[in-house]
């Protein structure tokens, strides 16, 4: 939930175009009837991952009003949603996680963040909000550096603390792609001054755990501009790699 701000003067920011629209949707991954489509939708303009193999849909993050949007186009596509990959548990990649659940989804997230999804009574102590969130159960709780399969897709989670204590990236290798919910952005990096945040954590695994994959490997962050490995090694003035 939320990134330290930076000024992309030259650029229109994606969460100021997709304030005048109700979702933003781009296709970034077309290939050996694999897709993958970005969403930005939401209060906070949560991008949502939609990868769709073989007819089958995953779907990573579920911000508020993302359910009715992902279910439409599934329909359209005449595809099945299978799983559900949350980053962490902040409500804005929460919010319609027990809507995914209750429509037959497989939900993941990181051992560390699940207890807070299931409970989220827990997380709004931690993080009080004027409104509600849904409990969700977590059918499938990850550690750090697993592999799993879905539709004959390999993905890895990585642990990335520092934004939450259990805050975690999904790596699709076959596909150079990598959602990394709210850990590390376009130009800069996600809070850690809200409970659970550790800045040390988080420069650290970013440079341990993201800085290592090849440069070429697409980001998508939980809002905003996507961005690659390579250019946040180079650009990014918040997490310089190690010399």
């Amino acid at each position: 939930m939320g990134f330290k701000s930076k000024n992309h003067s030259s650029k229109t920011d994606l969460n100021e175009i997709s304030g005048l629209i109700p979702f933003l949707k781009v296709n970034i991954y077309n290939q050996s009837g694999i897709t993958v489509d970005v969403l930005s939708i939401g209060p906070l303009r949560t991008n949502v991952g939609l990868v769709i193999c073989q007819g089958y849909g995953i779907v990573i993050d579920a911000p508020p009003e993302s359910a009715e949007t992902i279910f439409s186009i599934a329909l359209e596509k005449k595809i099945s949603l299978k799983a559900l990959l949350i980053t962490h548990y902040h409500w804005d990649h929460i919010g319609s996680a027990s809507i995914f659940r209750k429509k037959g989804l497989a939900v993941y997230a990181y051992a560390l963040d699940a207890p807070f999804i299931e409970h989220t009574a827990r997380a709004k102590l931690l993080l009080p909000l004027d409104f509600s969130i849904e409990s969700c159960k977590v059918d499938h709780i990850l550690s750090d550096g697993e592999n799993f399969m879905l539709q004959e897709l390999s993905i890895q989670a990585l642990w990335i603390p520092g934004h939450t204590e259990g805050g975690a990236a999904y790596y699709f290798k076959d596909l150079s792609i990598c959602f990394v919910g709210d850990t590390l952005f376009a130009g800069t990096v996600g809070r850690s001054d809200l409970p659970g945040g550790n800045k040390h954590a988080l420069f650290e695994n970013i440079r341990k755990k993201l800085y290592s994959l090849p440069d070429e490997i697409q980001v998508i962050p939980g809002h905003g501009w996507l961005t690659t490995i390579g250019k946040e090694k180079k650009e990014n003035s918040y997490v310089r790699p190690k010399k």
